[in-house]
């Protein structure tokens, strides 16, 4: 069931979400269509095994908890006013053929395109693949995926609201390259040493919708990245359809919303509680009144969102950990300069039991272990980072499983030691569960355990406990105070790929349910 439902995620995201178009010799476009189960689409991906037959029980159970995630009420907020979001949905997914980083699906231009764009905090520029010849992606078989899904390319001439931002233009963060005021302002990013995107900048409508039962459209004219060469990444697996910049400066897409009285400056991301879990995006979200906050500080050039972290526990034991870290989307896992790594790692380490792997030179995880034969759960210490204002977040899933190259089951921990980086970074593995709003306006970065479709206060919408074959927990002391109210009496979801809480742990150890249905360890899952 459980695996069946994150296939779903996957499915309906490369699917339905992207709308493959293709251009007929007749000039007419359409859509090759196909249905979330079907033998094209178990072939294309590879997953024939992770799926349930047409017309079995588990079919219907996974279709059935599709229409709850749907249909499933917002969360309560404190909001004046109704946030927006884009007009295909608020439904955002971890998509590990991409890169594991969390994905929307957008609309940008008249008429409108489709586009499958990273959702990224640690960077500002909304840009799309545009004019880029031989450095775009067009097909996600260029990229390893079986069978053809062609992607959209942003063209400014198809579009009759698209129009040039010149570098007269107060928009032009690039007018150092300009060679007139009268030209085309030029954009350059780097996000590593060799990712980055290179184009032009100009303005188009990116259409949104109101978040309720009436999904009013909301069209607002963005800044946005004609992308005419990509590097690195980009080329290979990660965002390759294009990135919306999340970030603090002017032309970030929660700015350019703020500014034009669209929405509230401020905006939240709910995380599933394991890479490839689904997720939501609400623009103009001011969270909950109860929710865990601390205040977010921008520091240059970084344009995240930067929070100080002023204490660790591992296994209900402090550890010496004060250190200033930015949260960014854009990275899959958790990133620490030393002495943070090796104290961290070292008190984690000193807690699991299972046998730890020899550290391979060419694998940036150090900290793997082999599972015990015959076990079906993990045991690990519980990790719960302590922020400016006593704040805290208990990390729900601070690992990943594979199996090795023999077939044994592996796991490590998402913490990798920060290399050619001036700054701590905190990955979205950290945030597992849990909804984060980026409020702007109070410059205070807020966290709530939440289900991300469901509303946490009214147990009515709650589907009911998947099935799940986990065995009882080894301690049955309560569950720490910060836990999602559910995880006490709820099984949370089973992920091949990563996993999750299971209930009636102690502050000093969690169990993490597996399925046999383990993935080929994934390559370094980091965006920048």
């Amino acid at each position: 069931m459980d695996v069946a439902r994150q296939v779903f995620v996957l499915l309906s995201v490369l699917v339905v979400s992207w709308g493959f178009e293709r251009c007929e010799a007749s000039g007419k476009f359409g859509f090759e269509v196909h249905h979330m189960f079907s033998d094209a689409v178990k072939q294309s991906l590879g997953i024939d095994d992770l799926v349930p037959e047409q017309g079995s029980l588990e079919y219907f159970k996974v279709l059935a908890h599709r229409d709850r995630l749907i249909r499933g009420r917002g969360l309560a907020s404190n909001n004046e006013e109704t946030p927006i979001t884009f007009d295909g949905g608020n439904l955002t997914v971890s998509i590990k053929l991409l890169g594991s980083l969390y994905y929307a699906n957008v609309s940008v231009g008249t008429p409108p395109s489709s586009f499958l764009v990273a959702l990224d905090t640690g960077s500002d520029l909304f840009w799309l693949p545009c004019n880029c010849g031989t450095t775009c992606i067009r097909d996600l078989e260029d990229i390893g995926v079986p069978q053809s899904v062609p992607l959209n390319l942003y063209t400014p001439n198809a579009s009759t609201t698209s129009s040039s931002i010149r570098c007269s233009d107060k928009r032009c963060f690039g007018s150092k390259k300009c060679s007139s005021p009268k030209s085309i302002c030029p954009y350059q990013i780097s996000y590593s040493n060799s990712t980055g995107t290179t184009g032009t900048l100009l303005q188009d409508v990116l259409h949104l919708a109101t978040e309720d039962e009436n999904l009013t459209p909301v069209k607002a004219n963005v800044t946005l990245g004609c992308g005419q060469k990509q590097t690195g990444l980009f080329q290979r697996n990660t965002s390759v359809n294009g990135v919306l910049g999340l970030g603090i400066k002017d032309y970030s897409v929660p700015s350019i919303l703020a500014k034009a009285n669209i929405t509230a400056n401020s905006f939240s991301m709910c995380f599933g509680r394991v890479i490839g879990n689904v997720g939501r995006i609400s623009f103009g979200d001011k969270g909950y009144t109860d929710q865990e906050e601390t205040p977010f500080i921008s520091v240059a050039p970084s344009t995240a969102y930067g929070v100080n972290m002023t204490g660790v526990s591992v296994g209900g034991d402090p550890v010496d950990i004060r250190l200033f870290a930015k949260f960014d989307t854009g990275s899959s896992f958790t990133h620490l300069l030393e002495p943070a790594y090796g104290v961290l790692t070292k008190s984690f380490d000193d807690l699991v039991e299972d046998r730890r792997r020899p550290v391979v030179p060419e694998f940036p995880f150090e900290f793997c272990y082999d599972l015990s034969l015959n076990a079906t759960s993990i045991k690990f210490p519980l990790v719960e980072m302590t922020f400016v204002g006593g704040s805290k977040i208990i990390l729900n899933n601070p690992f990943f499983t594979a199996r090795t190259q023999e077939g044994n089951v592996m796991y490590c921990l998402g913490v990798l030691k920060s290399v050619g980086r001036k700054t701590n970074v905190i990955g979205q593995n950290f945030v597992a569960g849990y909804r984060v709003v980026f409020d702007r306006e109070r410059r205070i970065l807020g966290w709530k355990p939440s289900l991300c479709f469901e509303d946490d206060s009214l147990e009515s919408t709650t589907p009911p406990p998947p099935e799940t074959e986990a065995p009882e927990p080894s301690v049955s002391a309560p569950p720490p105070r910060s836990l999602p109210p559910a995880v006490s009496a709820t099984p949370p979801p089973i992920d091949p790929r990563n996993s999750t809480r299971n209930p009636g742990t102690s502050g000093a150890a969690n169990l993490i349910p597996l399925t046999s249905q383990l993935l080929l360890l994934l390559p370094l899952l980091v965006f920048i």
